[in-house]
């Protein structure tokens, strides 16, 4: 557990277990800790350097002689809070560089797509690709529940705020059978941007289908596993026809 949250602050393998094996001491060698890990004298000083530019180690005297002490476990949040930082620098950098950017993708000519996505890593990164959604709108077919199945409820909750802050608008065709506590959140149409209507109980439909900007995107239940996206002017015309026929005949409430 320990050293999959130290890997997330971008500390490697021999720098966990040089870190770990000084917290239990003060003030020693290098020679100690390469002993007691295992790794080569010159390594275990490498690492110690680097360890120290992150702010996890302190040294005293020099060359051979130097006594290293690892510094507190606070110090992480501070790594990482620099993290962040730069994340966020790294971002705002993009976003004024985005216009350049896209100008390069940019042509008169429009060519189809079809991508196929599996694994839920990517069919979440799928799904996300809707918050870059020009037109604002997205329509969408949802078995709410078999999304919450596939892609988690903590992970459409926050995906659901993202797109509430990016005003981003959806007129959601649903079915209703959903729990009672998802029911509860998920009900906010007006604070999350939200037109809703209720398909037929007789419609039964496994997969979650959304419409944006010249993009067609299919999430399947977790059963299949899979998603796909469709970019094309046409294919996204006759879906939204579809779509404006399924809302004609689907309930308010």
């Amino acid at each position: 557990m320990l050293e999959k949250i130290l890997k997330k602050a971008e500390l490697n393998e021999k720098e966990i277990v040089i870190y770990l094996a000084g917290l239990k001491e003060e003030r020693v060698l290098a020679n100690f800790l390469a002993k007691k890990t295992g790794i080569s004298r010159q390594n275990t000083y490498d690492i110690l350097n680097k360890l120290e530019k992150k702010g996890l180690v302190a040294k005293t005297g020099e060359k051979y002689g130097a006594r290293f002490t690892m510094e507190s476990p606070r110090n992480i949040e501070r790594l990482l809070d620099k993290k962040k930082r730069e994340i966020e620098k790294t971002k705002k950098e993009l976003a004024l560089a985005m216009p350049e950017l896209e100008s390069i993708t940019k042509s008169d000519l429009f060519f189809p797509k079809i991508k196929f996505y599996e694994g839920k890593e990517n069919m979440e990164n799928l799904f996300l690709d809707s918050l870059n959604c020009q037109d604002k709108m997205i329509l969408a077919i949802t078995p709410s529940n078999k999304l919450f199945e596939t892609l988690g409820i903590n992970f459409i909750k926050d995906y659901v705020q993202k797109r509430s802050t990016s005003n981003i608008k959806t007129k959601t065709i649903r079915l209703k059978n959903l729990g009672d506590k998802e029911i509860k959140y998920f009900n906010k149409h007006a604070e999350q941007l939200r037109e809703v209507r209720y398909a037929s109980e007789k419609l039964n439909f496994n997969s979650t289908i959304f419409i944006y900007d010249n993009k067609s995107v299919f999430i399947s239940s977790k059963k299949e596993n899979f998603g796909l996206l469709i970019e094309s002017i046409e294919y996204r015309e006759m879906m939204e026809g579809l779509f404006d026929s399924l809302w004609e005949q689907s309930k308010i409430n």
